[in-house]
């Protein structure tokens, strides 16, 4: 597969993924920390009227009791259409964090006022305890993360703003990964074929001969075939012993690499012992084109081994006598 293919399908999985985050993940993480601290900045007053705003929009209202049986005024006491009473709670500010312990101070009022039902809004955190004592005592708990959702319809151009400066921040970043993604794909292309060892461009082909060079090289059959001439030319009729045992060597060598030849070996000095798995009419005239390279060795007696599985007898033959 091209360098280039692989590129490029990195960088659009690279642009997409960064994408995807940015938009579903950063951007909202980015509106809610503004929007929650847009919260906090409000006056106590300005927050409670959000929120009264909030519970109104869920279908409750103001249940019209008279102040003094309220209990405490930064209470709101209300009632759904089924004349369920509800007392919402606010903890107005960023660093609140929300325990067990307000959540039974909550039920405890609610006790006080008669309310069945309980919510508690706060722009700061809840604890896990503080989300399952709140269930287990029908309190309803509201905080940062669900509290910007909640509030965020009834801040007006406020609200805008903030979703627009969240917008534009990641439309910015949207930018800044899409070049990253389209350098990196760049990069893996270039180096790709680097790293495997392979390059993008064939390796240019070979000049052609000139009549020089052709006159000059000689063909690789007339190489070979001088070559073996010379080492005819280098073996003696009547050797010295050394001579003779590197000349044996040479054919044990020669014979193990021929078709149909597993192994060579010499016996005796006289005998020379042939393992093969081809049949007599292969194995025999290879032995005997490399044994009658050496005038010396032409008459050894020359042992052929059955092939594995044929029940053939063992063979003795010479390619010469004298």
């Amino acid at each position: 597969m091209s360098s280039w293919i692989i590129g490029s399908g990195l960088a659009v999985l690279a642009c997409a993924a960064s994408l995807l985050y940015l938009w579903l993940v950063r951007r909202n993480r980015a509106e809610m920390e503004a929007g929650l601290k847009a919260l906090a900045g409000l006056r106590w007053r300005e927050f409670s009227a959000l929120a009264a705003q909030a519970m109104q929009q869920r279908g409750l209202r103001d249940d019209g009791r008279p102040a003094s049986e309220r209990g405490d005024t930064t209470r709101m006491l209300m009632v759904d259409a089924d004349q369920t009473r509800w007392l919402v709670a606010c903890k107005h500010g960023l660093a609140y964090r929300i325990g067990v312990a307000n959540i039974e101070e909550l039920a405890a009022e609610m006790h006080l006022v008669g309310a069945q039902r309980g919510i508690l809004l706060t722009e700061g955190r809840a604890e896990r305890d503080a989300l399952a004592a709140a269930e287990s005592l029908g309190i309803e708990l509201v905080d940062g993360p669900r509290l910007w959702p909640l509030l965020r319809p009834f801040l007006g151009t406020t609200a805008e703003q903030i979703v627009g400066a969240a917008q534009a921040e990641a439309k910015r970043h949207s930018l800044i990964a899409a070049l990253g993604s389209l350098a990196l794909g760049l990069a893996v292309a270039a180096l790709l074929p680097q790293l495997s060892g392979t390059g993008g461009n064939a390796a240019a082909p070979a000049p052609p001969p000139t009549a020089a060079t052709a006159a000059a090289t000689p063909p690789a059959g007339a190489t070979a075939q001088a070559a073996g001439a010379e080492a005819d030319q280098a073996i003696v009729d009547d050797p010295d012993e050394a001579t003779l045992q590197r000349h044996q060597a040479d054919i044990v060598r020669q014979l193990s690499r021929q078709p149909g030849i597993t192994r060579a070996y010499w016996l005796t000095r006289a005998t020379l012992v042939v393992d093969r798995v081809g049949a007599d009419t292969i194995v025999w005239p290879l032995i005997c084109a490399e044994l009658e390279r050496y005038p010396a060795l032409r008459t050894v007696r020359v042992q052929l081994n059955p092939r594995p599985g044929y029940e053939e007898p063992v063979r003795w033959r010479q390619c010469r006598t004298l």
